[in-house]
């Protein structure tokens, strides 16, 4: 599973390295939600409750087309990610929230159609911790140290639309492959990973 994003990191660098492609380039912006649903249940009580966050995610791409299939797609995006987790024979729940600034490196096969384009795609990402919060019954939760690792890494696929030249849409999945917990606070599970769902429409210049 962890070989997956280096074999797509090393078919990226190896298209642009190829100097009989040239590449139409393309910059954007992009907005949406996300809906974070992290793994690890499997480290828990079966009594425990592990549930999703609903959230925001933005940012920027550079979008690199050789020819009418093949993309090679940077982007550096806001997310923000979290779960809401019921210790097992308790009727607290806490709230943890986490924002990150990602950085997904993407292959991208669109369909050569003239108007709309449907397309699918797949890559590795890193991602940077920028804040994190917790909050048991609503109220602010005082904890010592970090609760989440400062960087996290996973692996991304999903599908879209590019809506004529100028508009684009797409549903993706971001796994992440490493445990994000760094410290135990309120009985967070330790082998919490990030996985987010997430929806976006992009505008292309």
């Amino acid at each position: 599973m962890r070989k997956i994003p280096m074999v797509l990191a090393i078919v990226a660098l190896a298209a642009l390295s190829v100097p009989s492609l040239r590449a139409d380039i393309q910059l954007g912006i992009k907005a949406g939600g996300t809906m974070a649903r992290p793994t690890g249940l499997q480290v828990l009580d079966p009594a425990a409750s592990l549930k999703g966050k609903s959230g925001f995610t933005g940012g920027i791409f550079l979008a690199l087309n050789y020819g009418r299939v093949l993309t090679v797609q940077w982007e550096a995006v806001y997310a923000m990610k979290g779960a809401v987790y019921s210790p097992p024979g308790s009727a607290v729940t806490e709230t943890l929230s986490a924002d990150y600034i990602e950085v997904p490196v993407l292959l991208k096969l669109r369909a050569p159609l003239p108007v709309i384009q449907p397309f699918v795609f797949a890559g590795p990402t890193v991602g940077f911790k920028l804040k994190e919060d917790l909050k048991t019954d609503g109220a602010e939760t005082d904890v010592e140290g970090p609760l989440l690792k400062n960087s996290d890494y996973g692996a991304v696929f999903g599908a879209g639309l590019n809506l004529g030249p100028n508009f684009m849409f797409d549903v993706r999945y971001s796994q992440g492959l490493q445990k994000v917990v760094s410290a135990v606070a309120g009985g967070l599970p330790t082998g919490l990973k990030n996985g987010v769902w997430s929806m976006s429409l992009g505008l292309v210049f």
